[in-house]
């Protein structure tokens, strides 16, 4: 279930260990997770928890035209590999329960979606409606998946919703020249959207939440450019309807990268640290948020948002460029777990870091 959530806190059994671990304080931050699974050359780019004894963690090796799909599932005690039926580039991953989850990306043919019925992968019908860029599931079984085919520049994008066996068209009535490209789903009467819309001549901020019988628009304040010079939302995660974050990563100089936060009524925007373009955001199991840039050195940084101010929290040492680009917090535990690469010339390492 996307309900991602970041430093959350005290006592956790440490993935992978089994070992329980002293309450660490804020500035200990994230331990590496050793894992066979993660013995390949190649990328870790989404994780999501459905419980305490189920979770997965995607993302690819091999070239683009002959990827490889890696998979990687939390079993209760230890991450272990999974094959995929199908050889695509994983874009996104989605767990209800132990016996229920999804994952989308593409290959050289189009969109490619699997779903895990509690004993294998298989894939499922994912119509040509342009490129899987996320899914978000809950406990209660409702998935919907969003594309695009150009995020950065607003292109056309579709909202697709999970019937059971396929993934089908939503119906989202939308205003024109609307690009959704991020969803985060709490219940099946509790589905979050965001975008952005265009007049032609300059580009707005949209936020759409699904209530169970409509979908009702939320517009976002403030410019967010010109079609053809724009900044983007990336992200959005919904601890409650009060209490909503969207990532906006800027395109050239006309925007700043901020995390805007909206309370119900209004729109809070609190510019994000540093000059990297933001990457992840996720919340941190309380009432603020984490987000992550696209790239670290040294030590992956994650920039952790209490609702009134940042502090900056780092992960191990590492080689190479790092990227965190996903996390997601264990149900039944404060403890919370991210997946990245650290990238060294051509040669890529998957990783799994973890908080608690």
């Amino acid at each position: 279930m996307r309900r991602n959530a970041l430093l959350a806190g005290a006592t956790a059994l440490a993935l992978g260990t089994g070992v329980l671990l002293a309450p660490p304080a804020l500035a200990a931050g994230w331990r590496n997770i050793a894992s066979t699974a993660l013995n390949y050359d190649g990328s870790l780019d989404r994780v999501d928890f459905a419980s305490k004894s189920a979770g997965w963690a995607v993302g690819s090796s091999g070239a683009l035209w002959s990827p490889t799909a890696r998979i990687v599932r939390w079993d209760g005690s230890a991450w272990k590999a999974q094959t995929s039926p199908v050889g695509f580039t994983p874009t996104d991953v989605a767990a209800a329960s132990a016996s229920k989850a999804w994952i989308v990306g593409f290959n050289l043919t189009g969109p490619v979606s699997l779903y895990w019925n509690g004993t294998k992968w298989a894939t499922a019908s994912y119509p040509m409606v342009g490129l899987p860029t996320q899914v978000s599931a809950a406990a209660d079984g409702t998935a919907y998946s969003v594309t695009g085919i150009d995020v950065s520049s607003g292109g056309p994008a579709s909202v697709l919703r999970w019937t059971g066996s396929a993934w089908t068209d939503a119906k989202v009535t939308l205003p024109a020249s609307t690009s959704i490209v991020a969803v985060d789903v709490r219940s099946k009467s509790d589905v979050w959207l965001a975008g952005t819309t265009s007049n032609g001549t300059g580009v707005t901020g949209l936020v759409v939440h699904y209530d169970g019988k409509t979908w009702k628009q939320i517009k976002v304040p403030g410019s967010m450019g010109t079609p053809t010079n724009r900044a983007v939302f990336t992200r959005i995660v919904a601890n409650s309807a009060t209490n909503v974050y969207v990532l906006r990563a800027k395109q050239n100089s006309q925007s700043t990268n901020a995390l805007l936060r909206y309370d119900g009524t209004t729109w809070k925007t609190a510019n994000t640290p540093g000059s990297q373009t933001p990457a992840g955001l996720s919340s941190d199991g309380k009432s603020g948020a984490i987000v992550t840039p696209a790239t670290s050195s040294g030590k992956a940084t994650y920039y952790h948002y209490s609702g009134t101010a940042w502090t900056t929290v780092y992960g191990p040492a590492r080689s190479g460029t790092l990227a965190v680009a996903d996390a997601d917090a264990r149900p039944g535990t404060t403890g919370v777990a991210s997946v990245g690469t650290a990238s060294t010339g051509s040669k890529r390492v998957p990783f799994i870091e973890y908080f608690g």
